[in-house]
């Protein structure tokens, strides 16, 4: 049964999940680099009717266990192989995450927390873009935040203070639900599935043994006794406490079987790459030029979560004046805890990526979520400056989108536009400077917004925020993007040439130019020339053939191909300068 008071709030965030998530999620085609990996194994999975060894390119690809690939399969059945049918159950995903974050909200705080939890993590700018891509992240972030509410559930309901007592109240079929969701999440990205959100849990029950600290102690002794409830011995029975024994089986049963099968499969392959490369590596080097520094994660979260991120500020100082309060000060330990064990380890590694710590993001879209409710049902317990300049800031980013960016296409310096200086096409300028349009529901609502906030009405001025924001939302998924969709042209060449390729014995190569989703689009294996030597022989080998390259490298073996051999196709290589060339027989110009 759905709650009186929560039926307003679930009605908000289902017009909000289904507006965002679901209305023309395959309106563009598959970006590059992930979502062309990932939807083309899927689809070779799908093909092969094979459910345990993923493939990209005929090749065995270690980078993913099964789970986001299974979806797509499932996707593919019910609409094709097509973008829709790769996108649709990471956007079921983010519509369920976008419920249970208001869900975990209201068990810590209140319904109007998360209401606005909701809200923020279902119209900020990560999330959404993550949700309707065929990628592992919002399969992640669900399962990590459904596997937290099921403990959250009983540990929060229990009545008392005494951790003992509240870690007694978790059933023990709560924590066999638990762990099974986090067995689901190891077969979505690997071990991290169960570490992250088992360290979640684990950080916030040491911290459940708070000292005592008396005001006549000297300094010495209060470091000693804020650190004592951290020493190995009380490490080790959190642990113990954790039930690591139905931990461990109830994990294996879930996630074991596909792990053993691939490995058989594969002669151990698999994990050898999968754990050696894309879990050990990318935490001790930086790989594909992904690095960063420990500031990174900071800086991609304040944009990740705009536009709500405009008060990142005054939410911190109040989410941190709320550690004191006895009614909340272990609903804001817990959620702290959430967004700190992402934040901190991914901070430490040396591959940063900003959708790593998308598992944090309801977290903090719950201590957003937090600040908005205080201040929307009474504006006296928050600071007046700092939300003043919440909506300044809001304002202010809006419109420098709406005027910056039309303008840095169309106000000339020294016979340049700013966007000439940064080596943008014109013809490409003359697209992008409409995209400022993505500012006006900012602007609009923003201003509107901030006038029933300085006439007293926090409710409707929380209100017309959130329609901002869902507007600007709305906009960049169902105007920008497929503005922006005209720029793939090496996706919309793939996808006329594969028509004209039909025959069974037709090959595709490529030459200095990397792109997964050719291999989607080109529906067949392709071969990668890795010199101008394997380049010249593949072109030169049969009529059917085609080979995709850029002008720099065309330069270096037009030479040498045969007279019959012509260019019959070329695209820009947006954002680059450079062109995407398609040589194969003139016979196949006609």
């Amino acid at each position: 049964m759905i709650r009186k008071e929560s039926f307003f709030p679930l009605s908000c965030l289902l017009i909000v999940g289904v507006s965002v998530m679901m209305i023309q999620v395959g309106n563009t085609h598959l970006w590059d680099q992930d979502e062309g990996f990932y939807a083309t194994t899927a689809a070779e999975m799908h093909a092969r009717n094979d459910w345990i060894t993923p493939t990209f390119n005929g090749k065995l690809f270690a980078h993913k266990p099964p789970m986001m690939f299974w979806g797509m399969m499932v996707g593919f059945r019910a609409f094709g192989v097509s973008e829709l049918g790769a996108r649709f159950v990471s956007t079921l995903f983010g519509l369920g995450t976008i419920f249970l974050t208001f869900a975990i909200a209201r068990k810590l705080f209140d319904a109007t927390t998360g209401l606005f939890a909701g809200l923020a993590i279902g119209s900020c700018v990560l999330f959404t873009m993550v949700a309707r891509s065929a990628t592992a992240d919002a399969h992640l972030t669900f399962f990590t935040v459904l596997a937290l509410y099921f403990w959250v559930c009983d540990y929060f309901a229990a009545p008392g203070n005494n951790r003992d007592q509240l870690l007694s109240a978790v059933r023990w079929q709560t924590w066999i639900l638990t762990y099974a969701v986090m067995g689901l999440a190891v077969l979505t990205k690997g071990p991290i599935g169960f570490l992250f959100p088992t360290a979640v849990i684990g950080l916030f029950l040491l911290t459940e043994n708070k000292p005592n600290i008396s005001v006549q102690s000297t300094l010495i002794q209060r470091l000693w006794l804020f650190v004592k409830p951290y020493n190995p011995h009380a490490f080790f029975l959190t642990v113990w406490k954790m039930r690591p024994l139905t931990a461990a089986a109830t994990v294996l049963l879930v996630a074991a079987p596909w792990y053993l099968l691939v490995q058989w499969r594969t002669d151990g392959e698999f994990l050898r790459e999968f754990i050696g490369v894309h879990h050990l590596g990318r935490m001790s080097h930086a790989m594909d030029n992904h690095s960063g520094p420990m500031v990174y994660y900071l800086v991609a979260c304040l944009i990740g979560l705009y536009p709500w991120s405009a008060f990142a500020i005054p939410t911190a100082i109040s989410w941190f004046g709320q550690w004191k309060l006895p009614k909340q000060s272990r609903a804001v330990r817990f959620v702290s805890c959430w967004a700190a064990v992402y934040l901190v380890i991914f901070s430490l590694a040396s591959t940063k990526l900003p959708n790593y710590v998308l598992p944090a993001y309801p977290a903090l879209a719950i201590m957003i979520g937090r600040y908005f409710a205080l201040w929307t049902q009474d504006m006296n317990s928050v600071s007046r400056g700092w939300l003043n300049a919440g909506w300044i800031l809001f304002i202010l980013f809006g419109v420098v989108v709406a005027a910056g960016i039309p303008l840095s296409g169309m106000v000339v310096f020294s016979g340049q536009t700013l966007l000439d200086r940064m080596d943008v096409e014109r013809v490409i300028q003359q697209r992008l400077v409409w995209l400022g349009v993505a500012g006006v529901p900012i602007v609009l609502f923003g201003s509107l917004g901030a006038c029933l906030l300085w006439s007293n009405r926090p409710r409707l001025s929380g209100g017309a925020f959130s329609v901002g924001a869902l507007s600007m939302i709305v906009t960049l998924c169902q105007y920008v993007a497929p503005e922006l969709d005209r720029f793939q042209t090496p996706q919309l060449l793939a996808e006329r040439w594969s028509s004209q390729l039909s025959s069974g014995g037709a090959q595709v190569a490529v030459f200095g130019y990397f792109r997964p989703t050719l291999v989607f689009y080109f529906r067949r294996g392709v071969d990668f020339c890795d010199s101008s030597d394997e380049a010249i022989q593949f072109t030169n080998a049969g009529k059917a053939s085609i080979l995709v390259t850029t002008g720099t490298h065309y330069a270096k073996i037009k030479d040498q191909l045969s007279e019959s051999t012509q260019v019959i196709e070329r695209v820009s290589q947006f954002p680059n300068r450079d062109e995407v060339l398609v040589l194969g027989d003139k016979s196949l110009l006609r």
